[in-house]
């Protein structure tokens, strides 16, 4: 039982991170200003929007610095430790 939860929860945490790193890349994208497809923009952005529920709150307390955007790295950062202590926890 334990085994199956923290793949489940490794799982989602997993997804979790790429959506971060998918936003990432897709800001580049947009900010080297690569011309795409119109549903390539609508995917980005909600990527976007659902990425930015998790980044929010690291945003409110780090602003940017000289415009470079750290708020995926530091949540990057805890979302390895959390995984880390599920699986010290359950397995």
């Amino acid at each position: 039982m334990n085994y199956a939860l923290a793949k489940l929860i490794g799982f989602v945490l997993d997804a979790i991170m790429v959506l971060i790193l998918l936003d990432v890349l897709g800001s580049w994208v947009l900010v080297m200003r690569v011309r795409l497809p119109g549903w390539a923009y609508t995917a980005l952005q909600t990527i976007h929007n659902v990425a930015d529920v998790f980044l929010r709150p690291i945003r409110r307390f780090i602003p940017s610095i000289g415009g470079l955007d750290i708020s995926p790295i530091i949540f990057l950062v805890i979302l390895n430790l959390v995984r880390g202590a599920v699986a010290s926890l359950l397995l």
